[in-house]
């Protein structure tokens, strides 16, 4: 619907004259423009009878008339036409003719409307007027939005804001004193509003864990701030709901109130609802807010500039944050959502379309690297990217109007086509990832294909590493995590998940896909999906010449969550490749719902060249990780996997589907200090951690996902259990009860901060990324293992298997699997941040059979349902565990020396 950038009818008409054939012969965009100015022309004066004149010999002059007469409004200010695509084809008189989409937009006071034509062009054979002229010969509009607003203060009109009340969902902001100034539409109603002077805002969450997110923040439960200016924008019919209209007053207009006013709508307007409209409109225009749809900026004094907002369509859709970091202070669902959802949801829910496959052509060009030297680093900045991206997308719901992709905003989008629905026309939101395909009437019903492909460019900042154990604070790093390191590093570029390199779905979700991915010879590149036999070694065969380029494919026959890459200046190695073999055959029991299961998996390991003496023995490893997790599992999901060693300052890594990277820490420079080994996820005890954790998210985060970031836990926690477990499989026991000694310490330390529910935003309140790792890493690695003995893990991976899960999947599972019920375990455990407050006692008497312990726990405040473990410790070094008790009676079989609560750790408690 709304072109995003300047001059993009050059780049698509060049791909039309391609689809054309002879360029010399074909007409570009460029060559269509005399007929575009003229109908800007006629769209500028409503003046029918001009466009009348654009039509060829032959055309239904009556449909033209009434097309215009519906087109052309009457009362337009300012217009702009702009030819965007175009394609031949013969009309009935055997003419070659083309079909010109052209987008018509036009200002009506604070109004906006776009439409879409597609006109049919012929030449005509008339030359009255000179040179034959484009004609006209059909014409159709295929979408066309109103209700865009170009919106001002009204400067002669003020309100008195003393008493004014504005409310939303656990949200009141009371103005004590002050001015109120306000936009309109064109129908006169209220849709913006600047408050100047003394108010106070107060918010109090409903949500229990939101409620404690605020106290971290205030120390109370309810936040309550004095705020001098605020800017809010609603929607006009909701206007008399929100705010208390019988306290406003018309007053004077102050002019130095007006001003400050002014700078305050010019500060926050453009980032609620607005749109780029390109070379449309040079003027800030936004959409008109649903009506479920609220946003409030409030300047407070101690907090800056907070933004409360509810957005209808989102699934938690009541929030407050921080507008200049976007820190959050609380997200969640309202109570009506609450009400009628339940408390788990899918990202997916409410999308009424699933891509099934991606094909992806793209050219990375580092533009970064400036130089190398002995001393220092280039920062890395990212790579000029040139792409096309083809979706095979089916319908999922009924009345599909658009697809929301997900792009980054530094990325260009050239032009939008389809083979079954032709040019599609698109708009991108200011300051957000996405862009908005506008899809025409008459879409496919429900379960039918289509595709969509996306050409696009720009220069794109390579991603930070999602698991970097130390954080990104205090140690000189760049915006892509890369410090001026001592000593030469190659080169690194990752684009993955949160980068956004390339157009999909607005929720990650599984799908197939081809990659063929072109990079400057001197770098490689490791990608999601199987390398085809013909690619070309990841290290360069001739280090100094770096001209021309070489092209990887990867083809991803098994679904994956989403595409990533890695490019770098890779070494050549020895020793890093083999095959990994499932000792037994892949699990069949249970219900494996998606993709194919494999019995063995190609193991490659790659290395920049600092590292490359090392890739014999992180081959070892990664070989006997992976074939300990498929013993466990029963199963391997993907038949490839390269393990990139890859040169940094800090430990860490990121695992994609069939690939994984690992940070391999350089020297530090002269002077700095820094150590890791004060982080929840740091086992001096086992160096292996970091790779097996790694390794481990093949199983649980890429074959089985999460359906939104509460369930992160289920991959990170599985992966960080798994890597326990293989500690224990590799080290022994002593080992294994280290790690979970460590485990066990940090949860209590920090499960204060919040519930494992809240994801990733775990530690942002107090800027402390450890309580993010503590909880959800550790608490949840915790917490699976108090049910180590319930343990339904391979039937939940067979369920889930290339799904996205959410813990009432697990829970349901592991129901099955042990028969009892878990719900008010996960309660506890996972939706809630307290700890149980628990009492032990045992004493000694006579029983039945002789000498018994009687073993008693007893709780305080809350119920939790906790395994522990009770040893009883006999004089002569003899022991016996008597299981996990809340009162029993244990025979005695000699003289009892001491009893020990939790002696191996399992239990997440700590017992008075």
């Amino acid at each position: 619907m709304i072109r995003s950038r300047a001059g993009t009818g050059a780049m698509v008409g060049a791909l039309s004259l391609a689809a054309a054939g002879a360029a010399a012969q074909t007409p570009t965009i460029a060559d269509f423009d005399p007929l575009v100015a003229r109908i800007e022309a006629a769209a500028r004066t409503a003046d029918a009878e001009a466009y009348m004149d654009l039509l060829a010999d032959g055309a239904d002059r009556t449909a033209a008339r009434a097309f215009a007469a519906d087109a052309l409004r009457r009362n337009v200010q300012e217009a702009a036409a702009r030819g965007r695509f175009v394609r031949p084809f013969d009309d009935e008189a055997e003419r070659t003719g083309y079909e010109l989409t052209v987008e018509v937009f036009t200002e009506r006071g604070v109004a906006g409307r776009l439409q879409t034509w597609t006109i049919d062009v012929v030449r005509d054979d008339d030359t009255r007027d000179g040179p034959r002229d484009w004609r006209i010969a059909g014409q159709e509009r295929v979408d066309v939005v109103d209700g865009l607003l170009n919106l001002t203060l009204n400067p002669g009109l003020a309100y008195d804001a003393a008493n004014l009340v504005i409310a939303g969902e656990d949200m009141t902001l009371r103005m004590a004193r002050g001015s109120v100034f306000v936009a309109e539409t064109n129908a006169g109603g209220i849709t913006a509003m600047v408050l100047l002077g003394d108010g106070v805002l107060t918010f109090a969450p409903a949500p229990e864990a939101e409620r404690g997110q605020v106290r971290l923040l205030t120390g109370r439960e309810t936040l309550e701030a004095d705020l001098s200016a605020a800017f809010v924008r609603l929607n006009p019919a909701r206007f008399a709901a929100r705010v208390s209209v019988d306290g406003l007053r018309a007053r004077a207009v102050d002019r130095d109130e007006l001003e400050r006013a002014r700078e305050i709508f010019d500060e926050f307007a453009p980032l609620s609802f607005g749109l780029d409209l390109g070379d449309l409109s040079d003027k800030a225009w936004s959409l008109t807010p649903g009506g479920g749809d609220f946003i409030a900026d409030m300047q407070t004094d101690r907090y800056g500039t907070l933004t409360f907002a509810q957005s209808a369509n989102q699934p938690e859709d009541v929030s407050l944050y921080e507008r200049e970091s976007q820190r959050i202070i609380a997200l969640y669902s309202s109570a009506q959502k609450r009400a009628v959802r339940g408390r788990y949801y899918s990202d997916d829910d409410g999308v009424a379309y699933d891509v099934l496959d991606y094909q992806i052509a793209a050219s990375f060009q580092p533009a970064g690297v400036a130089r190398e030297s002995m001393r220092a680093q280039p920062r890395l900045r990212g790579c000029f990217i040139t792409g096309r991206a083809r979706l095979a997308v089916r319908v999922t719901g009924p009345n599909l109007t658009s697809l929301t992709l997900r792009l980054a905003e530094d990325l260009e989008v050239h032009s939008v086509v389809s083979n079954e629905l032709g040019p599609l026309l698109f708009f991108r939101m200011r300051g957000r990832d996405n862009v908005v395909v506008s899809l025409p009437s008459g879409v496919p019903p429900v379960g039918a294909e289509f595709t969509v492909e996306i050409e696009y460019s720009g220069l794109l900042e390579a991603q930070e590493l999602d698991e970097n154990w130390m954080g990104r604070r205090g140690f000189g790093l760049d915006s892509v995590g890369a410090p001026a390191l001592f000593g030469i590093g190659a080169p690194r570029y990752i684009y993955s998940n949160s980068s956004h390199w390339y157009p999909r779905a607005g929720t990650s979700d599984y799908a197939t896909a081809t990659m063929d991915l072109t990079v400057p010879a001197d770098y490689g590149v490791v990608a999601s999906g199987e390398p085809t036999d013909d690619n070309p070694p990841v290290w360069a065969t001739n280090r100094d010449d770096a001209a021309g380029t070489r092209r990887y494919r990867y083809v991803t026959l098994q679904p994956a969550r989403y595409l990533s890459c890695l490019i770098s200046r890779f070494a050549p190695v020895e020793d890093g490749a083999g095959m990994v073999t499932l000792d037994a055959a892949p699990e069949t029991t249970g219900t494996v719902r998606h993709g194919v299961s494999y019995d063995s998996v190609r193991l490659v390991v790659e290395s920049n060249e600092r590292t490359r003496d090392r890739v014999g023995r992180f081959y070892e490893d990664a070989a006997d990780i992976l074939g300990f997790y498929a013993s466990l599992v029963g199963d391997l999901p993907y038949p490839t996997f390269t393990l990139a060693l890859t040169d940094a300052i800090l430990p860490g890594g990121h695992s994609p589907a069939h690939f994984a990277v690992l940070n391999q820490p350089l020297p530090l420079p002269p002077g700095v200090m820094m150590s890791w080994r004060t982080d929840p996820v740091a086992f001096s005890s086992y160096p292996a951690f970091f790779l097996a954790h790694e390794l481990a998210h093949q199983w649980w985060g890429q074959a089985v996902g999460w359906k939104n970031y509460h369930e992160q836990w289920l991959s990170e926690g599985l992966s960080q259990y798994f890597a326990a477990l293989y500690a224990e499989h590799r080290n022994g026991p002593q080992v294994f009860s280290d790690v979970l000694a460590q485990m066990r310490r940090w949860s209590l330390r920090h499960s204060d901060q919040g519930p494992v529910y809240l994801g990733n935003r775990l530690g942002r309140i107090e800027d402390e990324p450890r309580v993010f790792r503590a909880l959800v890493y550790n608490k949840g690695a915790m917490v699976l293992h108090m049910l180590r003995r319930l343990l339904g893990i391979r039937r939940y991976y067979n369920e889930m298997r290339f799904r996205k899960a959410g813990t009432d999947d697990l829970i349901r599972a592991f129901e099955a699997e042990s028969g009892r019920l878990l719900t008010a375990f996960f309660d506890r455990w996972i939706h809630e941040d307290d700890l149980p407050d628990i009492d032990f006692r045992y004493r000694t008497e006579s029983g039945p059979g002789g000498r018994e312990a009687v073993l008693r726990f007893q709780q305080r405040g809350k119920l939790f349902e906790v395994p522990i473990t009770v040893t009883l410790r006999y004089r002569g070094n003899a022991r016996e565990t008597a299981g996990e008790v809340t009162e029993v009676r244990v025979p005695l079989r000699g003289r009892l020396r001491d009893v020990e609560v939790n002696e191996d750790g399992g239990a997440l408690v700590e017992v008075g």
